[in-house]
């Protein structure tokens, strides 16, 4: 009998010895199982999908900690986007919100908050700032065109100067 252990152990060639075929047995099975799956998947058009949506990303990361992102019945602190006619509205007007931000009062499906809400200007790039709302719009507002980087290029340029937040009666008035 040959012993896998140095130095010999008494009783342990004995185990050695029945996991051997064991051993045999999985290997065969495995590779069995491996041939099924190959097969099961030869002729199969596979759609790679794309990472994660980089304005979903973004709208995680700097948007649902107050606009919680769960669906119409999930209220935050936050006005609601889900069927808000600021998201589904001129696109101006939320380009303008996420560049200098908003404070005051404002009515969103019949309910009037007061708060600030912080521009992103500052951090975020006209591309950061175009995916992100497209998602919105998108996901929210029903939008399914996407708002272009250079739509938040011109905004932002014409906008240069502007250091205070927005009210919903500027955005209003405003073309």
């Amino acid at each position: 009998m040959y012993c896998y252990t140095e130095p010999y152990l008494p009783g342990t060639c004995d185990i050695v010895a029945d996991l051997i075929p064991l051993t045999v047995v999985l290997s065969v099975t495995s590779l069995c199982l491996a041939s099924l799956l190959a097969g099961c998947a030869h002729g199969r058009n596979y759609v790679r999908k794309s990472d994660t949506d980089p304005g979903r990303t973004r709208f995680e990361t700097y948007c649902a900690g107050c606009h919680l992102n769960e669906g119409p019945f999930m209220m935050g602190e936050a006005p609601p986007l889900e069927g808000s006619a600021w998201v589904a509205g001129p696109e101006q007007r939320v380009i303008k919100i996420v560049l200098h931000g908003l404070h005051g009062t404002i009515e969103v499906r019949g309910k009037t908050y007061n708060q600030e809400m912080p521009g992103f200007g500052p951090i975020l790039t006209d591309a950061d700032i175009a995916s992100l709302l497209s998602y919105v719009r998108r996901r929210f507002g029903g939008v399914d065109t996407p708002i272009p980087e250079a739509a938040v290029s011109l905004i932002r340029a014409t906008n240069r100067g502007r250091m205070e937040y927005w009210t919903a009666d500027e955005l209003l008035k405003a073309p």
